[in-house]
């Protein structure tokens, strides 16, 4: 029987070598696949063409498939394997990219979003990446969000319409409504104006997201037929209506906990943990800017609204445990990148939002599921990506601990293989 199914599984190993110059095997690894199902231990994976191929049981026994021609073995024996992780809330900017990319895929994040606005650049950038030419995570672009801010273009409903048009033709993967007065410092979009950019955008057949922070808010884009919000109610605690709409209509929500920790202070406590001393926190920083920060700690430590923020913070928590009990598609952001002057450092805190969604009672399996399966399928990229299976990119992380006995367990990267190809 052993005979055979070493045989059995080596004529597979052959027909895929025959179609390339390598295949890559990963065995003796337990999987955590994204999909909710339970480990699957001592497992093969097979990867060619930046795809995986086969998903079988590793032989036991001498084998001949570590001296087949092309294929390089590569024994994980007692390492974990899960989904690359899919940052849904991110950004990407200033210039340059490629570095900022670079330094995502390094912690574990193989899809990212750019949430703000990027140049024309990004469809070729896009179509090169889809080529299989990889430097770093791979990008998707909301190219322009749409935005009642004083640098804010596009302020009337025709010009919003056509800037959508625009936006597609020029790659983007979601249409981005930022509605948020900021305290009472902005206006706020008005709902003919989102109205407007969101049936535009089902026109163009692209994906709809929403930044919100009031309840009223998030119920006026639901009513309006939005997919996705892209940050968690904050300002009172989610009703039963909420709920119900959303499940009607299929509405996801991002998680951002970790930027709300981020734009107050770090940490819960008094004065928050000193994240700035974490040698897995300063890979991600240059010296210029970990002294910025070391700094801008004790200002966020001192901000007179930071009562308020805290409140804030703790009714997010609340909302997302009540929203995950209810059924409603969790999915996982930070708003990391963008601006310098910020703590929300490329590739880390995505690791510190993890453990923010367990502080709020989600299991580890749970956010599993929302950095991989649900990100791809509110996102619409789940045919190819999320989750680790036959046909699927081999987008995965090899991981020294079981991140299920503890999500801080994420950190223990070994490996990042983005398109089948060791990312180093």
């Amino acid at each position: 029987m052993r005979k055979q199914m070493i045989a059995g599984l080596a004529a597979v190993l052959i027909c895929s070598v025959g179609a390339s110059a390598q295949t890559t095997i990963l065995v003796n690894a337990t999987l955590i696949d994204g999909t909710g199902s339970p480990p699957q231990p001592n497992v093969a994976i097979t990867i060619e063409r930046g795809r995986i191929v086969d998903i079988a049981p590793t032989p036991r026994g001498p084998s001949v498939i570590a001296t087949m021609a092309g294929t390089q073995i590569v024994d994980l024996t007692g390492k974990f394997v899960v989904p690359g992780i899919i940052n849904g809330h991110g950004h990407v900017g200033p210039a340059p990219r490629d570095a900022q990319l670079r330094q995502y895929a390094l912690y574990g994040i193989t899809t990212t979003t750019s949430m703000a606005s990027d140049p024309d650049d990004v469809a070729d950038f896009k179509v090169t990446q889809r080529a299989g030419h990889l430097r770093g995570s791979r990008l998707l672009t909301c190219k322009y969000r749409f935005t009642s801010m004083p640098d804010a273009q596009y302020r009337t409903i025709p010009e919003a319409r056509a800037k959508v048009d625009e936006n597609a033709k020029l790659g983007a993967d979601i249409i981005k409504v930022w509605i948020d007065a900021q305290g009472g410092r902005h206006p706020k979009l008005t709902r003919d104006y989102v109205e407007a950019v969101l049936e535009q955008a089902r026109k163009n057949n692209l994906i709809t997201g929403a930044h919100v922070v009031e309840l009223d808010d998030a119920k006026m884009v639901v009513d309006l037929g939005i997919n996705v919000l892209l940050h968690n109610v904050r300002d009172r605690e989610i009703d039963a209506e909420l709920i119900a709409k959303m499940k009607a209509r299929n509405v996801s929500v991002i998680s951002t906990l970790a930027r709300e920790e981020g734009m107050f202070v770090f940490g819960n406590g008094p004065s928050g943990p000193t994240f700035t001393d974490n040698p897995f926190f300063q890979k991600g920083l240059t010296p210029e800017r970990l002294a910025l920060l070391t700094k801008k700690h004790d200002e966020q430590a001192n901000h007179p609204a930071r009562a308020r923020f805290l409140r804030m913070f703790d009714t997010d928590k609340k909302n997302l445990k009540k929203l995950a009990d209810a059924g409603i598609r969790i999915g996982f952001g930070t708003d990391s990148g963008g601006d310098p002057n910020r703590f929300f450092v490329q590739g880390f805190f995505e690791h510190r939002q993890m453990e923010l969604m367990r502080d709020a009672g989600l299991t580890s399996m749970q956010i599993i599921q929302a950095f991989s399966k649900n990100n791809s399928e509110l996102l619409g990229i789940d045919k190819n990506f999320g989750t680790l299976a036959k046909g699927k990119a081999a987008d995965l992380l090899v991981l020294a601990k079981n991140p299920l006995d503890d999500i801080a367990n994420m950190r223990s990267i070994e490996a990042v293989y983005l398109g089948g190809r060791k990312f180093e």
